[in-house]
């Protein structure tokens, strides 16, 4: 005979309060054994499947992933942009968001978005930083961002090059490049995954802790409870061009 501990996690919708229950239960080779197992496991199951079901917004079209952007990408880019706006103190303002394709994991499809759909866009923890770049490392992300052809990203328009040549941008409302500048991404990317080792050894990092899981659902939320549909397209933020 055999034991196991059970852990059951009970979420709310908000996925910050929770509640845990542990219980052992004796389980043996025998499949007489699963119903026990079933009757347990069964009403927390329909409470997660319930949870998961919740609507938070309508969503007017199919949104895509895609490079060099893609109406998902910009989506995305732009609620975390502005969600670091509003945690951050007057002091630090970021300019622009940066995140990766990869990190985004499925299309949002035409029609009512689920907060499971958003666990399956966003199944990851990464947390929402905000990483003080030098002029020096923001040249190097913009050299990424002409090698690898585009990331979905706010406030910026960016030119990149389908030969060999300078990228090109321009901040979106009009400011220019001073010694330093703010920029909103995932903890797993200011580490320096998929490559953006420029984020590596800034001038300053926060940790806002703050889920993007959570900042997108709360966003859709929002959006739902006004009656707002999500919406996006592309704008040319990030266009391609041979120099």
């Amino acid at each position: 005979m055999r034991y196991i501990w059970c852990l059951f996690l009970l979420t709310a919708c908000n996925f910050h309060d929770h509640s845990v229950e542990y219980r052992a239960i004796s389980l043996s080779d025998s499949i007489s054994d699963q119903p026990a197992v079933e009757s347990i496991i069964e009403p927390y199951r329909d409470s997660l499947e319930l949870t998961m079901n919740t609507v938070l917004v309508e969503n007017e079209a199919e949104l895509t992933r895609g490079k060099p952007e893609s109406p998902l990408g910009n989506l995305i880019a732009d609620l975390l942009l502005e969600r670091a706006l509003v945690e951050m103190p007057d002091s630090v303002r970021p300019l622009i968001c940066l995140i990766n394709v990869g990190g985004l994991r499925v299309d949002l499809p035409e029609g009512p978005i689920t907060v499971g759909k958003v666990f399956e866009l966003m199944p990851f923890e990464n947390e929402l930083d905000v990483v003080k770049l030098s002029s020096q490392k923001v040249d190097e992300m913009l050299a990424y961002l002409n090698e690898v052809g585009g990331q979905p990203i706010s406030g910026m328009n960016v030119t990149v090059s389908s030969g060999k040549g300078s990228t090109r941008y321009l901040l979106s409302d009009g400011q220019e490049m001073e010694e330093y500048l703010y920029v909103v991404t995932s903890d797993y990317l200011a580490d320096g995954g998929d490559r953006m080792d420029f984020f590596k050894d800034p001038l300053e990092r926060i940790r806002t802790g703050i889920k993007i899981r959570d900042a997108i659902m709360d966003d859709f939320r929002i959006r739902g409870l006004a009656d707002h549909a999500l919406n996006s397209e592309l704008d040319g933020r990030i266009s391609v061009v041979k120099f």
